[in-house]
């Protein structure tokens, strides 16, 4: 397992240099065996799994869930023995481990028998302060060094453990309303000042306090966690301090090392809460840290079990295709995005994998590799279930999510460009694990960041942007980087959600009429179709390739970049 904290004299260095003289440089526990891992991973999993079904409790059932996500790691921590079913696809993938042959056997367990068999593992505890939501991610930070329990105070009372209560030591667990607390951040300053230097270096977590699935992951692993306020939580919560929650976390981001993942994701679902996506992953990108999302973003529930699926391993092999050019033809590929997130691998993607219609059309699938560390096993059953027409596109961008062109922008410009070299030498290590050749980039960037991507090792062709971008025109969509086909998306987005058949018909006939007035006016012409959350059911994609007619072809992301190098080299 990797989890080594740093000392306290090391932990006071680092927290000591400013921005201009951050450490930068890979944590010692990134390599394995000889081997590049960014994530932690667990020891492989026990023969014989002990799972519990969340959906069984009915009583206190948030108050619960974050106890035992949080038990769960601690449980896990010496090997994985506790698998937690939140929702039907960790069902699945519990089924998708024993068919591996990971585990042999589960035993289903109840709730007592839960707490009969691991309470034992804890022997304090620590309570959080429901006025204080910021307490929560400190309970979870303190039983992750310090072994114990965390409970609500309405759950304290289920357990004989001490909570730091005269005359129990502070050292035997803390009911956080002890400290009074005002402000989530003042919460956060305690926990950092006073347990920083037991945390791992290896990743960091931006984490809404009501999200409870991760923590088994978080705890094991002692990795920090930080939550940053938006506006609105202003108005609902005096807890809530945007300026100065934001302002904090820069800060924290600052003195982890470069390069490394943030997990987590910096807003509460569909933008109800929290600092948002955008302003969340630009504050990470400027403190090089690539965005992990492993948290509920609005489309996939946060990600559980990790302690768990961390424990396997995959060797991941695409298969290959080629496709004879016709110049009289209009080539696309079809890429579906966010699947850089672990939430949307554990469960949109499983959908999307298990629609009676998927491979009636090619299909490029963004993948964030570093889940090669995290979900190795949900990973293999993609590659193990792909159809002729599908490929794994390495997004985004590159090995975790960032905007390039903030990227180490709080550095110096002498270490950002170290930074940089080293993050195009993660990428390009994660991008032969998922066997690819194809690389997406998230937005436009500068020229010279352009050519970074465009000369990484492996790389045979880029697809750019989150959708058409204000730059792109029937001229330049598709190009070439040094001599690397760039292909810029060419749609825009019909919206975000497609439930009834009257909005996904309304979807499809948007992205025919978008794809058609987009279409340069030369042929071959080659194209880059992004999907996004509004594909929800595989045939929106066989409509619409069969709405384009025959003279839209379409083809792999890795097919496009072929065709367009026989294209160009005649």
């Amino acid at each position: 397992m990797m989890n080594a904290p740093i000392n306290r004299r090391r932990f006071i260095q680092v927290s000591a240099l400013a921005l201009g003289s951050t450490l930068v440089g890979w944590p010692e526990e990134r390599t394995n065996n000889g081997s590049v891992q960014v994530c932690p991973k667990s020891a492989p999993p026990a023969k014989t799994l002990f799972a519990f079904r969340m959906g069984d409790i009915t009583t206190r059932a948030w108050d619960l869930e974050l106890t035992l996500s949080c038990l769960q790691g601690i449980v896990n921590r010496s090997q994985p023995r506790l698998y937690l079913i939140h929702d039907r696809y960790d069902e699945l993938w519990l089924e998708w481990l024993q068919e591996r042959g990971d585990v042999k056997s589960v035993r289903w367990i109840g709730i007592g028998e839960l707490f009969e068999r691991f309470l034992l593992e804890v022997d304090r505890m620590f309570v959080t302060d429901p006025a204080v939501p910021a307490s929560v991610n400190v309970a979870t930070m303190l039983a992750a060094v310090r072994g114990g329990l965390v409970a609500t105070p309405d759950l304290a009372e289920q357990f004989n453990l001490p909570m730091g209560r005269s005359p129990d030591s502070s050292e035997m667990g803390m009911d956080l309303h002890s400290f009074g607390w005002k402000k989530d951040l003042d919460a956060y300053r305690w926990a950092y000042r006073e347990i920083g230097d037991q945390l791992s270096q290896q990743a960091i977590a931006i984490l809404d306090p009501h999200e409870t699935a991760l923590r088994d992951y978080l705890v094991e692993f002692k990795i920090p966690i930080l939550w940053i306020s938006g506006r609105d939580d202003a108005e609902t919560s005096p807890a809530a301090s945007p300026t100065e929650d934001k302002e904090f976390a820069r800060q924290i981001m600052m003195r982890w090392p470069p390069n490394i993942p943030c997990l987590g994701w910096p807003s509460s679902g569909y933008k109800q809460g929290g600092i948002g996506e955008g302003p969340g992953v630009q504050l990470a990108s400027q403190c090089a840290k690539f965005t992990v999302c492993t948290a509920y973003d609005g489309f996939s529930p946060t990600v559980g079990n990790l302690s768990v699926h961390s424990g396997t391993t995959a060797t991941l092999k695409q298969a290959t295709q080629q496709t004879v050019l016709h110049r009289d033809k209009v080539y696309y590929a079809f890429i579906r995005s966010d699947g850089d997130g672990w939430n949307f691998q554990r469960q949109y993607y499983r959908k999307l994998f298990d629609d009676p219609k998927h491979g009636t059309v090619p299909m490029g699938w963004q993948i964030g590799p570093t889940a090669i560390d995290g979900q190795p096993d949900i990973l293999d059953y993609y590659y193990k279930h792909a159809r002729p027409g599908d490929y794994f596109v390495n997004a985004l961008s590159g090995v975790g999510y960032i905007h390039e062109d903030d990227y180490a922008a709080n550095y110096p410009s002498e270490l950002r460009e170290k930074i940089w070299r080293e993050y195009i030498e993660l990428s390009e290590k994660y991008l032969a694990k998922l066997d690819s050749k194809v690389l997406a980039v998230y937005s436009e960037m500068e020229p010279k960041r352009m050519d970074m991507f465009a000369g990484m090792r492996g790389v045979n062709g880029i697809f750019a942007n989150y959708s058409r971008s204000h730059e792109t025109t029937l001229a330049n969509q598709t190009s070439t980087v040094d001599g690397i086909p760039w292909f810029r998306a060419v749609n825009d987005s019909p919206g975000s959600f497609t439930f009834t058949p009257w909005a996904r018909q309304s979807a499809v006939d948007f992205m025919v009429d978008d794809i058609r007035r987009w279409t340069p006016p030369a042929r071959p012409a080659f194209m880059y179709v992004f999907l996004a959350n509004w594909l929800t059911e595989m045939g929106m994609a066989q409509t619409i390739a069969q709405q384009l007619g025959s003279n839209y072809v379409p083809v792999r992301a890795d097919e496009l970049v072929s065709l367009y190098g026989q294209h160009a080299g005649k």
